[in-house]
């Protein structure tokens, strides 16, 4: 069974019930306006919410994302994000990333492939991200990315 949730900053929900949340960072901004810093939400979103954004409980919805657990408790997806919050660096620092801003997590996920790339997914089966006239969904397959576009009705 698909489960599908909402991730976005907490001060970005305008309705829906949080069903976990990340404390803020207490670190330093990173490229520009987003801070790390940030409460981030997990919301419970419908199965239709895949291919389309007008359900996303946040606005402006391009500032979180939705993703796709199949057969995974809501347990597993925490966990995972938990992971995402700090990458290492070319040298082997952790550093802390806006892990929550789709931007950012289109990015990261649009430069890895093979294991790097699995081990990012972890138990996501899709990330899905706003578009103007619809939602990109992201998945991966044997360690490569897959990019599909449900374009609004």
């Amino acid at each position: 069974m698909l489960s599908v949730y909402g991730v976005a900053p907490s001060e970005q929900l305008f309705k829906g019930t949080s069903e976990a949340e990340f404390p803020a960072f207490h670190g330093r901004p990173v490229g520009g306006p987003v801070l790390v810093d940030c409460k981030v939400s997990i919301v419970k979103l419908g199965s239709h919410a895949l291919g389309d954004q007008q359900s996303w409980v946040w606005k402006p919805v391009t500032q979180g994302y939705a993703v796709a657990l199949e057969d995974q408790p809501l347990s597993s997806l925490k966990n995972h994000l938990r992971g995402l919050r700090t990458l290492k660096d070319e040298s082997g620092q952790n550093r802390l990333w806006p892990w929550f801003d789709p931007r950012y997590l289109k990015l990261v996920l649009r430069g890895l492939d093979g294991d790097d790339l699995v081990r990012l997914f972890g138990p996501v089966t899709l990330f899905a991200f706003a578009l103007e006239n619809g939602v990109e969904l992201f998945s991966q397959q044997d360690g490569s990315l897959q990019v599909k576009v449900v374009s609004k009705c």
